[in-house]
Order: C-alpha cells, then sequence, then structure tokens
C-alpha cells in the first residue's frame, strides 16, 4: 500500500485514540514523546501540523546509505540470520540490528526544521506517529490495528508483514532493489526507512486487496460507522477529513488525508469529478484510494509501477488512475440520470 499505510493504519488508529481521548491531535509531540524531543526544535511541532504536512520537516531521509559499506549492508547492522539482536527482517537473509530505530530517530531529531509553516510532503512525521501508538497501546502499530479495527471489521486480507501470513504467491513482487537490499523485494516492505524498522511503520509498510482497503474507506466515509457499529467519533472523523489549513494557509491537506485539488489544476483524482468532501491518498508503488461521502462512491486502485525499477513513471505520466476514476464517476454519474 506505501503511503495509503498512513491513512489506512496510523490516521484509522488516531482517529480511534482521539474518539477515546488518549490522543488530541491539536497537542505538541511534546505531550507524548517528551524524553525523546524536549531538547530538540520538533518540541513544539503539533500533530496536525505533521499530518497536513506543514511542520517544516524535510520530505525524506535516505537512513539505509549511512548502513552500507562498498554498497552492501554493513556487516556489524545486519545479519544473513534473524537473532535476538538481528531481530528486524528487512528482506531475505537481511536482518537488522535493534539498535536502528534508536540511529533513526537520532538522526531526524538532528536534521533541521523549517519555520516556513508551509506545504512541503514529508514521510517524517509517521515515524513519530509509530512510536506515539506503541508508547499509548502497549502494542506495536502491527498488532494495535489488527485488534483495534481490521479484526473486529472481519477484514482477513489486510496488515503487515504478509509473509507471516498469506502465500508469497498472493502478492506481487515489488521493486528489484539495487541499491540497497540486492534482491527482487516481495513481501516485503517497499520503503527501505520502514524496512530497517521490520515493516512496522506509521508511513510504509501495510498490505491489502481492494476489498480490505474498500472496507476501510467505507467506514471512514461513513464517518466512523460500519455494519451497524460504530468504530470512531463521528466528528472526530469529519475533522480530520476536513481541511483545516486550507483557508489560512491555502493547504488541501487533511488531517493525514489527502484531499481534492480546488479551483483546477493537477492533483490525485480526476478533475471535477469530486467534491471538497471527498478523501484519500496515493502511495509511491502506484496505489490509490479516494471516498466522495457526497456520492457514496468509494475507488481503489492497486498497481505497482516501481516493478522492476521506480524509474518506471507511466501510470503517472499517462494518468492512468485519474482516467479510469473519470471512467467510474462519469459511469455513476450516467446511470443516475436515467433512474
Amino acid at each position: 500500500m506505501a503511503s495509503i499505510t498512513k491513512i489506512a493504519s496510523s490516521t484509522a488508529s488516531l482517529i480511534k485514540l482521539q474518539s477515546e481521548g488518549v490522543v488530541d491531535v491539536d497537542s505538541s509531540l511534546s505531550a507524548y514523546l517528551p524524553d525523546m524531543v524536549d531538547t530538540s526544535a520538533y518540541k513544539n511541532i503539533l500533530l496536525k501540523e505533521m499530518l497536513t504536512h506543514q511542520a517544516g520537516f524535510t520530505p525524506w531521509i535516505p537512513f539505509y546509505i549511512r548502513t552500507l559499506h562498498k554498497g552492501k549492508p554493513k556487516f556489524e547492522l545486519y545479519s544473513v540470520k534473524q537473532t535476538d539482536y538481528f531481530s528486524e527482517r528487512v528482506a531475505d537473509n537481511l536482518f537488522a540490528h535493534k539498535s536502528l530505530r534508536d540511529s533513526i530517530f537520532k538522526k531526524i531529531l538532528s536534521t533541521k526544521v523549517s519555520p516556513v509553516k508551509k506545504y512541503k510532503y514529508s514521510d517524517i512525521g509517521y515515524y513519530f506517529i509509530n512510536e506515539i501508538i506503541r508508547n499509548k497501546t502497549n502494542m506495536t502499530q502491527d498488532d494495535y490495528v489488527m485488534n483495534a479495527f481490521y479484526k473486529p471489521l472481519g477484514l482477513g486480507n489486510i496488515g503487515y508483514n504478509p509473509r507471516q501470513k498469506w502465500n508469497l504467491n498472493r502478492i506481487p513482487p515489488t521493486e528489484n532493489d539495487k541499491a540497497f537490499r540486492g534482491q527482487l523485494i516481495q513481501g516485503d516492505v517497499h520503503d527501505q526507512g520502514a524496512a530497517m524498522l521490520g515493516g512496522v511503520c506509521g508511513h510504509a509498510g501495510l498490505f491489502s486487496n481492494a476489498n480490505d482497503l474498500g472496507v476501510m474507506m467505507q467506514l471512514f466515509m461513513q464517518y466512523g460507522e460500519y455494519g451497524g457499529e460504530r468504530f470512531f467519533k463521528e466528528d472526530v472523523v469529519k475533522y480530520f477529513t476536513s481541511a483545516p489549513y486550507f483557508a489560512t494557509n491555502k493547504n488541501r491537506r487533511g488531517i493525514g488525508f489527502d484531499k481534492a485539488v480546488r479551483a483546477g489544476g493537477s492533483g490525485p483524482t480526476c478533475s471535477q469529478c469530486t467534491s471538497n468532501e471527498s478523501f484519500g491518498h496515493s502511495g509511491f508503488t502506484g496505489t490509490i484510494t479516494w471516498a466522495d461521502p457526497k456520492t457514496g462512491f468509494v475507488y481503489v486502485f492497486l498497481s505497482n509501477r516501481v516493478n522492476p525499477d521506480a524509474e518506471n513513471r507511466k501510470i503517472i505520466s499517462l494518468s492512468i488512475r485519474t482516467r479510469i476514476q473519470k471512467i467510474f464517476t462519469d459511469a455513476i454519474a450516467k446511470a443516475e440520470k436515467s433512474i
């Protein structure tokens, strides 16, 4: 799912925790991770700023580069066998030392925060979200989302670390990773940072089929209710799916969610075929999902543009995802007119 993990796992977790009064996205990082951030420039950053991508974070940090020697994983940081110390699976015959988690956060906290509070897409905030979920639930994020909503919703085809759950022949391969892992990646997270953390992270690592992701989007679209059961508070979901900084900062983003581009321009959805209430997210590997409460339409598109490598951008340059979405929305509009 790549960055769809941000909504179908991390944002869903925060919506539930905020519904229960456990977290508040209008609070700062120091309220939840004081020991980690209180001596850094990150301490006063609001969760809401991170989730709308206007916290001033750098877009991406290639953590893996410093763990290589002459293009190969350093033997003191990686092992071909899983042990108590080399506990985090990265790929076949490659396990990361558990200390890399601390190294990743040390690198993040030494990276400057821009004082300019304008929209700039970044994965970095979701490393903190992953840590907050662990601290507040006493569970790893994969266990929390499975117990909090995937299992109660009856979803058996969504989760982290799919090799532990499903036959590998159900999982398409992603990139032939020549820069880091030296192999074709299949059933392991594509994102390198998430891989170094054992495949469970806030910004990447989730796997799903179209149906189970569609159920999650239906849950959001119905503002927290599904199958006659309420999972999240309605007002909390509406807050997260709003665009809290659009009026003041022209930032279209929801809290965790992407939103449709307003007043023309290119974006994640087809032009003029979704309402301002709609929301969703796309992913680096070619995935996208969208829901529109105004029409009741849920769109899930699963692809894998990074096979054999991430330089394949045809799905983007040919606007495949938005063109397919346009066909669906036009067909629905036509059908409604004929009723």
